[in-house]
């Protein structure tokens, strides 16, 4: 068993301990425990949770996540704290022996995510996994193995929109940091669409530029972005588009990949469809004009294309339990994680260039500037603490 401690005891983290003890917090469905996982600590800055802790079998309870990590109560970490403290408590706990579980986004600098890669080198004894836990999801890897396996020959184009993120006002104001430069560190690109940054990273590679516009505060009462359009060129000529906001009362989310020789479409992580092409894209060209092709489309459509539809049914969190039981075969057996380390290196540093080519107006390579971003988002908690 991998004993586990929970660091913050916010939203996530009480999400978390309901999960790992397998006793449901208050308006949350029963969910089966995690396998090779028990938890035995938590950190709570409020004293006022305490007695709810405590009241956990077998767990201990922290004020201070130091002297969690000092202790051996625990083999393993998870990380739900303020997204600007996450670099540091990794470290520490790579530092102390422990094995980290982290929250997206690993970190609000990339700076600071290649800092806890230089600390894993540093303590190859300590492993860290992200809770990229879309990644988990059984139709995103049906997808994920279609994607790498090449069947659908080469790929040519992404387009994806996410704007289902919708969040009102009353959100923002809910806590002091949410939606803020100070306290969060951006807007939708750091908070709701990591994991669509990380599902794109994953299913269709790492750009290579970025040309962005960010609208800040867009029909909301906050200085940070949360209306996100993104043109990526990849080193291979291919091109991407992504889009998301948290204003769109009835969103979409929708991924469709291009390849030669068939096409995704991806809709709602629940849904998937496949249209294999009867041959290459190119080969169309030597057997119709355009008016011909759409003949036999609009007549026969199966002489151009065979359809396959996917859905799944996902329990709820079952894409956490997951997470959790693969972290713990990947501290206890070397299993490959399902995201690792690297995962939160590249959705991070990714965010950061569509920021700060929102803030510039320029096309940004990737990796990203890291000095340039620290200056400029230096210069955005500056002028909000004004």
């Amino acid at each position: 068993m991998v004993r586990i401690g929970i660091i913050g005891f916010g939203q996530q983290g009480k999400l978390y301990t309901g999960i790992l003890s397998g006793i449901p917090l208050p308006g949350m469905p029963g969910v089966a425990k995690p396998k090779d996982c028990v938890l035995t600590a938590i950190s709570a800055r409020n004293d006022a949770n305490r007695a709810q802790i405590e009241a956990l079998p077998g767990v201990r309870y922290y004020q201070n996540w130091q002297d969690l990590l000092d202790s051996d109560a625990c083999d393993a970490v998870v990380i739900t704290t303020p997204h600007f403290s996450h670099h540091e408590i990794a470290i520490a706990a790579l530092a102390a022996g422990k094995h980290v579980l982290c929250e997206k986004p690993m970190t609000i600098r990339a700076s600071d995510a290649k800092a806890i890669q230089e600390a894993l080198e540093r303590y190859p004894n300590s492993k860290l996994a992200m809770m990229f836990n879309q990644r988990a999801n059984p139709l995103l890897q049906q997808i994920k193995q279609l994607v790498d396996s090449g069947e659908l020959g080469t790929m040519r184009n992404s387009y994806y929109l996410t704007n289902n993120w919708w969040r009102p006002d009353s959100y923002y104001t809910s806590n002091t940091w949410r939606g803020t430069w100070n306290g969060e560190g951006g807007g939708i690109l750091v908070n709701q669409a990591c994991h669509n940054l990380d599902l794109w990273i994953w299913l269709c590679g790492m750009p290579q530029s970025v040309y962005a516009k960010c609208k800040e505060g867009a029909y909301r009462n906050i200085p940070v972005e949360n209306d996100v359009m993104v043109i990526a060129q990849y080193p291979n000529g291919n091109q991407g588009f992504f889009a998301t906001s948290s204003h769109d009362l009835l969103g979409t989310d929708r991924l469709e990949i291009t390849c030669d020789k068939g096409k995704i479409i991806l809709e709602g992580n629940s849904k998937a469809t496949i249209l294999r092409y009867t041959q290459p894209e190119a080969a169309f060209g030597e057997s119709y004009d355009f008016r011909s092709f759409y003949g036999v489309l609009m007549g026969s459509p199966e002489k151009i294309y065979q359809k396959e539809e996917l859905q799944v049914q996902n329990s709820f969190c079952g894409d956490y339990v997951r997470m959790f039981e693969n972290f713990a075969d990947y501290i206890l057996r070397s299993a490959t994680p399902i995201a690792p380390a690297q995962a939160g290196l590249f959705q991070t540093q990714l965010a950061n260039a569509i920021q700060l080519s929102g803030w510039t107006g320029r096309e940004v390579e990737l990796p990203c500037e890291e000095e340039s971003y620290n200056l400029y988002l230096e210069k955005k908690i500056r002028e909000e603490r004004k």
